[in-house]
């Protein structure tokens, strides 16, 4: 997709963690920029390539994931609207491990990283925010490992469906949720086959908390009631942004509007 070198700049000032910098930083930044529009099913990168450039994602959802020698694959990350990946990578010197795939069309920015060096030798704010993204990450991953060691299967569907939902499980009425990834693809990020997701959504239905209609997902009143309480309990002092009531540690990556409040598992 052609853009100018003032509109990208234009939208690159429009991403959290560039905004507010130098004319001439943005600018810097914009001339190694490309916005890639790709179709449901199409590569990033894969495991083994070297990294050329860092990720914004505009629109759309995609998958991390890391496949095993005998083919087997485990999703471990689901990447959403306004959330940037490849910042860790893009200052290693190793190849991915994982690799990126669409599960929906998308649009991305792509930033070079000889555009990324420039402007950090231009601005030390542009190193500042990228160690802040690093941190953010870190604390992403072990917040992840946690849910994953101390999470039964039912609590993880219930904890997505519930930051999904954000601050609409507490407005006392039924939550109509629309899933923005195919099912195969939530199951396999939660660790357990689709059959297993299938049995956890019956089982809830069954406990008269939820309806299932294809992508569709209603939280009746009580599933809001038994579970707004037990997150308030347990919650942290925490600042939320937008419906998708998503834990913002600095900032960087703010995701307005509904969001699938499933990146990082954050």
């Amino acid at each position: 997709m052609q853009a100018s070198l003032e509109d990208l700049s234009l939208v690159l000032g429009e991403v959290a963690i560039f905004r507010g910098l130098p004319a001439a930083v943005t600018t810097e930044l914009a001339r190694s920029v490309q916005i890639l529009s790709l179709p449901k099913g199409a590569p990033v990168y894969a495991a083994g390539e070297r990294p050329k450039a860092l990720y914004h994602v505009m629109s759309g959802h995609l998958k991390v994931a890391v496949s095993s020698p005998e083919g087997g694959e485990k999703v471990i990350e689901i990447l959403s609207p306004n959330q940037m990946f490849g910042v860790a990578e893009l200052f290693g010197d190793a190849s991915y491990v994982s690799s990126v795939e669409t599960v929906s069309p998308v649009v991305l920015l792509s930033i070079g990283r000889e555009g990324v060096f420039r402007a950090i030798e231009q601005d030390p704010c542009v190193s500042r925010r990228m160690l802040a993204a690093l941190a953010q990450r870190q604390s992403s991953i072990e917040r992840e490992i946690a849910a994953d060691c101390f999470q039964s299967g039912s609590a993880k569907v219930v904890d997505y469906l519930c930051r999904l939902a954000g601050p609409m499980l507490g407005a006392g009425q039924d939550v109509v949720l629309e899933l923005e990834i195919p099912k195969h693809v939530l199951a396999a990020r939660l660790g357990f086959t689709p059959e297993t997701l299938s049995r956890i959504f019956r089982e809830l239905a069954d406990a008269g908390e939820i309806h299932v209609h294809g992508k569709q997902v209603t939280l009746f009143q009580a599933f809001c009631r038994r579970h707004c309480a037990g997150r308030r309990a347990a919650a942290p002092a925490a600042r939320t942004t937008g419906r998708s009531g998503r834990v913002e540690g600095g900032g960087l990556f703010e995701r307005p509007g509904r969001g699938s409040g499933f990146g990082a598992f954050a």
